[in-house]
């Protein structure tokens, strides 16, 4: 039986813990720290000990979806935690709150050229996102925004981490193309490795029509607000794409 396997059938036949390793993650995206067994019980919607919490963060950490920095600290998310945490997303088909839809929805209004329009997608993906907004138009104009959230992270303050990422802001449009064959019309999620960059993540997809397809996406560390950012680029080409 392989690892993977095994994972699935841990976390897919067991509600709770998903719920704990989905509070590992968004807790660990906003606070940056590792997170102990009591934040989370204290943060599922029903009575759980943290022994039992601590159990299957244990449990997780075997199977490489956590890790423990320090022996004395709490877990945070590995590559495999948060790709499993971003499976558990898509398969439950969240979208914006309809606040934020309408909300960029409304500010699309009244814009009739595609210049005014993908600039302001750009400045809402790297806004409501945190991270940095790109679209690459068919001639490869390169719309970006959001440089500034990304150099104010705590993962920029990591060499290799500032020179790779400097070097995405600088030839964008090549490092899109080094991720040819992951723009179909579906959303990736490409995370570590599968980003070219460590400890980041690329949201990316494409849209318009076949043989002229755009692509826009979200580049930001792999602490990423995934819940956030998923939802954005559907609703962003979905509202791209009726313009």
């Amino acid at each position: 039986m392989s690892a993977n396997f095994y994972i699935l059938v841990f976390m897919d036949s067991n509600t709770r813990k998903q719920d704990v390793l989905r509070l590992v993650v968004e807790t660990f995206v906003h606070t940056n720290q590792p997170v102990g067994s009591l934040q989370v019980a204290e943060q599922l919607p029903y009575e759980v000990s943290s022994a039992t919490v601590r159990n299957d963060m244990a449990e997780m950490t075997a199977l490489d979806l956590l890790k423990q920095p320090h022996t004395s600290a709490g877990r945070v998310p590995t590559e495999l935690g948060y790709r499993h945490y971003v499976k558990m997303l898509a398969n439950a088909q969240g979208a914006l709150p309809e606040s934020q839809r309408d909300n960029v929805t409304r500010q699309f209004k009244g814009l009739s050229d595609f210049d005014s329009r993908y600039k302001l997608a750009v400045k809402m993906l790297a806004d409501f996102s945190g991270s940095v907004g790109c679209l690459i138009d068919t001639d490869n104009r390169v719309y970006i925004s959001g440089v500034g959230n990304i150099v104010q992270l705590p993962e920029f303050a990591d060499e290799n981490f500032r020179i790779k990422f400097s070097e995405v802001l600088d030839q964008p449009e090549n490092f899109i193309k080094s991720l040819s064959g992951v723009t179909g019309s579906g959303i990736n999620v490409l995370i570590g490795p599968d980003a070219k960059i460590n400890n980041a993540t690329v949201v990316i997809s494409s849209f318009g029509p076949t043989g002229g397809r755009k692509v826009i996406s979200i580049i930001g560390p792999m602490r990423m607000q995934y819940n956030k950012a998923l939802p954005l680029i559907e609703h962003m080409k979905k509202i791209l794409e009726e313009l």
